[in-house]
């Protein structure tokens, strides 16, 4: 059955790209995401992330983890049988959404998939402006960059869920705190 709402950790393979060709991988590193699904009906999906992973094969989220850069996704399709959702990219937030960290705009997709666990593909592109509202970083849309733009390249995102202490699946236990319990 699909999540209509969590809070995850995710450990992720990032590739970062040419904003125009996004096929030329420019480099590569892994980290931690923060994936929230929400809304009436699940129809919101934000995917932030949280810093640099120190162990190469981590099995477990650092406790401390926080939000830095939130890309935002709108829910465009969702099938039970494969066990996924697919979420559209945006620009710009719908108006009365606050996001944890600082607001990423994007275009591009991501999906969730439910199969023994949860893992996610993202696929982004992105340009903007960088400045500061309010004693908070604002990034903002640029919607034709120059070519070469620092502030515009893709992403390719693969991820997969990990144990962490902040979890939330609603009707599931988390699985740190399952151990703990089993072991105690």
């Amino acid at each position: 059955m699909l999540a209509k709402a969590l809070v995850i950790a995710m450990a992720a393979d990032l590739a970062r790209s040419d904003y125009a060709k996004p096929t030329l991988i420019r480099g590569r590193s892994r980290e931690w995401l923060i994936a929230c699904r929400w809304g009436p009906e699940g129809e919101y999906l934000s995917i932030a992330t949280a810093g640099p992973i120190a162990e190469p094969f981590a099995a477990a989220a650092p406790p401390a983890l926080a939000p830095v850069y939130s890309l935002f996704g709108v829910l465009v399709s969702e099938s039970e049988t494969q066990a996924t959702s697919t979420f559209l990219l945006v620009r710009q937030p719908p108006g009365a959404i606050e996001l944890a960290g600082t607001f990423f705009p994007a275009d591009g997709y991501a999906v969730l998939r439910h199969h023994g666990d949860i893992h996610l593909a993202c696929k982004a592109r992105y340009s903007h402006s960088c400045g500061w509202q309010d004693g908070r970083e604002v990034r903002k849309d640029i919607p034709d960059p120059a070519p070469s733009s620092a502030e515009a390249m893709s992403w390719h995102i693969d991820a997969s869920r990990r144990d962490w202490i902040g979890e939330f699946i609603p009707g599931q236990m988390p699985r740190a705190r399952v151990a703990i319990r089993a072991a105690g």
